[in-house]
Order: structure tokens, then sequence, then C-alpha cells
């Protein structure tokens, strides 16, 4: 549902009259008769900067876009944490300076030379939060980001797609491949995000592992099952640190929201290598809920604290869950890897991949707290469901919840990664009582 709702937004921001939403210039100005020159230029400029949370750490991060108008107008949009601002004020232009005036939802933008280069850049010192000196606007077309998206959706599926069909892939990528261009990363990728330093390196570390998982005897080790849970459970708690580092009330929901959603991992004994051909990485008896429950508070956590990254979110949370719902049992792989792919694709082209190519979701206080409160109450749900089901073997069939079959049987296949269900249970935390069962009538057929 509010992954849903995200993607109406998203659209929304294809639509010409979004433009004339919001402050409007004073009245009695006049527009220039002749457009302004940036006007000219079309599309609109964009710059990402870093963000502070409600204590003033930088935690988080912070844009502006601006698409000037030939009638003297400007569309202005200012993102960061705990303040939003979408509005139309008046601007401009002497030569190469262009000047904004009559901004109320971000007031520090009012007066402050855009300095227009020679080179295509656009520069300005902006005071404040979000602000900082000397900063360049990126020149951008309206249309490429939604094609970008397009493309990223497309591009993530193929990926993983090739891990899972190449045995090599993962040794010539994240072998190979992050040595050669880490000296490159260190060097020319302009990320400065430490999150998004530790996710990277975190997420090449789980592409490996999955794979020694995968064609390995790893998997006949309960610590090695358990490990991949763990993994999942580390880099949640990554993003709640940066949500209650945040501080604002819409961020201490979300953030609760990860904690309950870790509470909620469950079944993981059965995670393995199945027996089909590509030894697919199964979490088998992983419930569907559960999946949908985290794309919720992964796209919240984007949307609240990197909104310039909420539309790649969406297409990285859409992608495993598809996949998942067509190849049962494998969304832990498909996510893993996908988000690895994705940050090499990031720190190589940081540019292109963030100011050239991200869709701007509205956001303001309002669709922040809902946003949060329904991330929130969706994990809640999830969590009491999962416990309630834990302490008394109680749960709806449709949650997938103590139905052992879905660890047994993936595909009408028996595949789970154990040969003897009999003596190894496929779950951590629920007895194979349908296996017993159906053991019994095989033995009575056979007494008979």
């Amino acid at each position: 549902m509010l992954l849903t709702l995200l993607g109406i937004l998203l659209l929304g921001g294809c639509d010409v009259r979004s433009v004339d939403i919001g402050q409007t210039p004073g009245e009695g100005g006049e527009a220039s008769a002749a457009p302004p020159g940036i006007s000219q230029m079309g599309g609109e400029w964009v710059v990402i900067t870093a963000g502070t949370g409600k204590s003033g750490e930088k935690v988080a991060s912070s844009w502006y876009l601006l698409r000037f108008r030939e009638d003297g107008t400007v569309k202005l949009l200012w993102v960061t944490p705990g303040h939003y601002a979408r509005e139309r004020v008046s601007y401009s232009q002497e030569d190469d300076v262009v000047t904004l005036h009559g901004a109320v939802d971000a007031p520090q933008v009012n007066g402050v030379p855009f300095r227009l280069g020679d080179d295509g850049t656009l520069r300005a010192s902006i005071p404040g939060t979000g602000g900082g000196g000397q900063l360049s606007f990126t020149h951008r077309g309206i249309a490429w980001p939604y094609v970008h998206w397009v493309l990223i959706f497309a591009g993530l599926a193929a990926a993983f797609m090739m891990w899972r069909q190449w045995k090599w892939f993962t040794p010539i990528v994240c072998g190979l491949g992050i040595v050669v261009m880490s000296f490159y990363w260190i060097n020319e990728s302009g990320v400065t995000s430490v999150f998004r330093w530790v996710k990277l390196y975190t997420l090449v570390v789980s592409i490996w592992f999955f794979w020694f998982v995968r064609y390995t005897p790893l998997h006949k080790y309960k610590w090695m099952r358990f490990l991949v849970a763990a993994i999942l459970a580390v880099n949640i708690l990554e993003a709640v640190e940066v949500d209650f580092t945040s501080g604002y009330l819409p961020n201490l929901l979300n953030g609760a929201a990860g904690i309950l959603n870790i509470l909620a991992i469950t079944r993981w004994n059965a995670i393995g290598p199945n027996r089909t051909a590509v030894r697919d990485l199964v979490w088998p008896g992983q419930a569907v809920l559960w999946i949908i429950a985290y794309d919720i508070w992964n796209v919240t956590f984007s949307y609240l604290n990197f909104n310039e990254y909420t539309s790649n979110s969406m297409a990285l949370n859409l992608v495993p869950t598809l996949i998942a719902l067509w190849i049962p049992g494998v969304w832990v792989a498909a996510r893993g890897t996908t988000l690895g792919f994705f940050y090499l694709y990031l720190f190589t082209f940081s540019v292109f991949v963030m100011e050239k190519g991200f869709v701007p979701i509205p956001i303001n206080e309002t669709s922040a707290l809902v946003v949060a409160s329904a991330s929130f109450a969706i994990n809640l749900v999830l969590c009491m469901l999962v416990w309630n089901w834990k302490l008394f073997q109680r749960g709806p069939a449709w949650l997938n919840f103590g139905q052992y079959r879905h660890a047994e049987h993936i595909g009408g296949e028996l595949d789970s990664i154990h040969v003897g269900l009999d003596t190894i249970p496929a779950m951590a935390d629920y007895p194979p009582v349908k296996h017993e069962a159906d053991k019994a009538k095989a033995q009575v057929s056979s007494a008979s």
C-alpha cells in the first residue's frame, strides 16, 4: 500500500501542473519582456548536499532543485530532514548572475547570487541547514530521471539473473572489479556519506558470503544459516541508527519500525542452496508479509533521510520482491546482490546516478509523519503475529506463518537443503509437524 502511495507521488512529479503548486510570486510583479537567459536552457538544476539531524549532526542528506521559467518565476524544491520547501518564487538575471526573491519556506536562498559559468555550471554559496560554500548545481533534463529509473529496474533484475546463473560472476565483478575500482572510488566517486561507504563494503562482503554458501559446504553449519539472517539484521540496524540520530518524530517512528522488523526475522534455519541446477540460495520459510513490511520500512528510511534516494530505493525493493514471487525463497539473495550491484554502479557514476538520475518525490511534514506511521504500524502488526505464532503456534495461513510446507517445497519440488527432514528441522523455531504426519502415513501405507 505504501509503495503504491509513493509511486503515485513519484508520478505526480511528472505533472506539469506541479510547477504551479506552492507559493506564488508577489502581487504586482511583472515578468521581464525578454525571457531570462537561464530559462532558455530548459531542464532543471540540482545539487545534493549534507543534511543534519535534529541535534545538528550530519547523518543524512539535503537537496535543492531549481526549474527556471520564462515568466520570471522558478520552481524551488528544498528537502532536508525536518525541513521541506516546495514553492514558486521570482528570480532576476543580470549577465551571468541569477538572484531569487520571495522564498518563504526556504528564505536562505533569497538574495544569494547564483553564477552561471561558461562551462554550463551554476554555482552558489547557500547559508544555513543543508547549504554550503560554492555548491555546484548539475543541469539535467526533466524526463531523463524517469527513463533512468526504468533502466535501473531492468538492469538490477538482469544483474541478479547473471549472478544466479553464472558461478564466476561474483569472483570477477566483486573480486577483481572491487580491487581495481576502489582506487577510483576513493579519488573520484564524490560520495561523502560515511553511511554509504560502510554500506558499500558491507554489501560486497555479503555478496561473497552468499556465494560461498551456495558453492561450498558452509550451508551445512547452523552458524552459517544464522549468519545470513544476522547480516540482514545488521544492515537494518545501520539504518535504524541513522533514523534515531536524526531525531525527528517520523525518523523515531521508522527507527522503531526497523527494530520491530528485526524482531520478526524468523525461520532462518532453512537457509541454504536448494537442489536445482543453479543452486539458488533460498530462505524458504520466510513470510511474504515480512518482505512487504521490510520494503515499506526501507523505502520510508530513504524517504525521510536520503530523500533523493527514494526513487532508487523503490526500484531496489521492487526488484527482489517481484523476483521472489517468481522464484520462491530467493528474496534474501536477490535483495543482497541487487543492492550491492547498485552501490557499485552508484560509486562508479555518482553524479550520473544521483544528481542527474533521481526522481524528486514530494514530501512535507504531514506526508513524512503519515508514511512513518504506516511503516511503524505494519511492522508492529507483523511482529505481533510472528510472536503469537512463536509462543502459541497460531497464525493465519495466508501470511505463511506456521506453514511447514513452505520450507519443504519450492516450485512443487522437494528441494529443501536438508535431506533428512525427520532428523534436522528445516526451521529453527517450528517443529516439522506436517512432515511427521506425512511420514506416519507413508509407514502405514508400506505396512499394508
